[in-house]
């Protein structure tokens, strides 16, 4: 049976290299959910989408957490960030 275009029992690719980097990620996407008070669980998706976007274009990698929080930000408020 398929939900959403994933079968159920299906995981979905991670965007994460390895247990580390998603842990990083994960402490990110609770701290902007409350920050903005908005659910993690929607947080998490737009987040990880971002991320994969930009990752896959990333020459430098080490600011991607910063970037990609404050995209998400600006696409949950529907606003920029300041």
């Amino acid at each position: 049976m398929r939900d959403g275009g994933i079968a159920l029992g299906e995981a979905m690719q991670s965007p994460y290299e390895n247990r580390d980097e998603e842990a990083l990620h994960q402490s990110v996407v609770n701290a902007l959910a409350q920050e903005i008070r908005q659910p993690v669980e929607n947080v998490k998706i737009v987040y990880e989408g971002e991320f994969a976007r930009l990752k896959a274009r990333a020459k430098v990698k080490d600011y991607l957490a910063l970037l990609t929080s404050r995209r998400t930000r600006e696409k949950l408020l529907g606003k920029p960030s300041e």
